[in-house]
């Protein structure tokens, strides 16, 4: 690990199953149950080289607008769509990550995320925590 790198992280939710089918629909992805010191929690990835982390069922959990983590998807419209379905809202939708030229304009141009053309939307999931999806198509 290098100093200062993100190892981990946690989303309260109130209700684990209803935040695993939420995330599971819009992702695409399989989440694991597990108890770790008497806490519940929902694993989202375990693969070796990637960002670790959890739903974690909090009791008294209120949602909050702070740190935003943004999530790949293979599928960005698609992901959308399982957004509403799965119990969540969008708040903004699917839209192009542009740059500020130095005359004003906007251009479209490699992101600080992956250094490619990508798009991102914001949305609020099924706990009431703001998260954003991103792709590159």
């Amino acid at each position: 690990m290098i100093q200062g790198e993100i190892t981990w992280f946690e989303i309260p939710v109130s209700d684990l199953d209803r935040a695993m089918k939420f995330y599971s629909n819009v992702l695409s992805i399989k989440m694991e149950k597990t108890i770790f010191i008497d806490k519940e929690y929902a694993i989202f990835n375990k693969d070796k080289g990637s960002l670790k982390g959890v739903l974690a069922l909090k009791e008294n959990h209120q949602p909050c607008h702070g740190i935003v983590l943004f999530f790949y998807t293979v599928d960005l419209s698609e992901s959308m769509k399982a957004v509403e379905v799965s119990g969540g809202k969008i708040i903004i939708s699917k839209t192009l990550l542009k740059k500020k030229a130095s005359g004003g304009a906007m251009t479209i141009s490699n992101n600080l995320i992956d250094g490619n053309i990508g798009y991102y939307a914001e949305i609020i999931d099924s706990e009431g925590n703001q998260i954003c999806l991103y792709s590159n198509s």
